[in-house]
């Protein structure tokens, strides 16, 4: 394997690893080890959620996908073509709807019914864009991510600087190898990672 080829590979990698699907799960992680007030959730209610953010947000989307490529609903297991991701992503925001509804009534901070409202919202727009053009959910995620810690850092007062600068340099290691597997323009990158973060900032402040 050349090194061309190695590049490619482990760009292909890190997309897996940094999956958009993961992004609630890792959100609700960073909230629950914040150090604030949010975080204060007994054990059975802690599981509970994780069960939720986990099966709701992850688990059941990817298990759709072989469904949607079977059914020949999308033309390719990566979807590529941005008319592949309609349906996924409908299917996907059914799913947030479904998590942030059973959040909502569990007596827990708001800090994670916002930002359940706010992944919604974020699905919903790159949906949106979808029927027009192709963007980045890799990097829509991963703004959401960074936007949520600079929101705990600010108004709660969390000590997050660290977790800060891992999310920052993972969306710059994400986008890279969004480009280098020609998933995205630079664009296409920049304007995902603007999406998910302005989402996550304009539930919170409003």
């Amino acid at each position: 394997m050349n090194m061309r080829e190695f590049e490619r590979s482990a760009a292909t990698a890190i997309s897996y690893l940094f999956h958009p699907l993961l992004m609630p799960l890792i959100g609700f992680l960073i909230i629950n080890h914040s150090g604030t007030y949010a975080a204060s959730l007994d054990h059975s209610l802690q599981r509970f959620i994780s069960l939720v953010f986990f099966g709701l947000t992850f688990v059941l989307p990817i298990a759709f996908i072989p469904l949607y490529y079977y059914t020949r609903l999308i033309g390719s297991l990566k979807m590529q073509d941005r008319r592949d991701r309609i349906i996924p992503l409908y299917i996907t925001l059914i799913f947030y709807l479904m998590a942030y509804l059973l959040i909502q009534k569990t007596q827990i901070s708001r800090i994670y019914h916002n930002f359940m409202l706010a992944s919604c919202l974020t699905v919903f727009l790159v949906l949106v864009v979808s029927f027009f053009w192709k963007i980045s959910a890799h990097l829509s995620g991963l703004g959401g991510i960074v936007a949520l810690i600079v929101v705990l850092s600010v108004f709660l007062k969390a000590d997050l600087m660290l977790y800060l600068i891992i999310a920052v340099l993972i969306a710059g290691i994400t986008a890279y190898a969004r480009l280098r597997t020609d998933a995205h323009d630079p664009l296409q990158v920049y304007s995902g990672f603007l999406l998910g973060f302005g989402c996550v900032m304009l539930v919170f402040l409003i």
